[in-house]
């Protein structure tokens, strides 16, 4: 993973909402979670979840798949997995 793809995923991670977000769908599993759903358990405004979510589809930690009206949105684990191992590339000095 390049530097600027790392920065990218630790800077969607490194806000505390976006990564309450991102364990409300590591927990919510295949299934996923609607924005309106993250929105209700975390008592936050529909779109402030939406506007949050797409930093963290941008740096490919979580998938969006649109349902007619609806969006689910999944924590993305080949994104995940790729980001831990650029982590421990950059701590083992590669």
């Amino acid at each position: 993973m390049e530097t600027d793809k790392l920065a990218v995923g630790l800077a969607a991670l490194g806000q505390p909402l976006r990564m309450s977000l991102f364990q409300r769908l590591v927990a919510a599993g295949t299934l996923g979670a609607k924005p309106g759903e993250l929105a209700a358990k975390l008592d936050l405004q529909h779109n402030l979840v939406s506007y949050h979510l797409q930093p963290l589809v941008a740096a490919g930690l979580v998938t969006s798949e649109r349902r007619g009206r609806e969006v689910i949105y999944r924590a993305n684990p080949i994104g995940v997995n790729r980001l831990a191992a650029a982590l421990l590339d950059v701590s083992s000095g590669h």
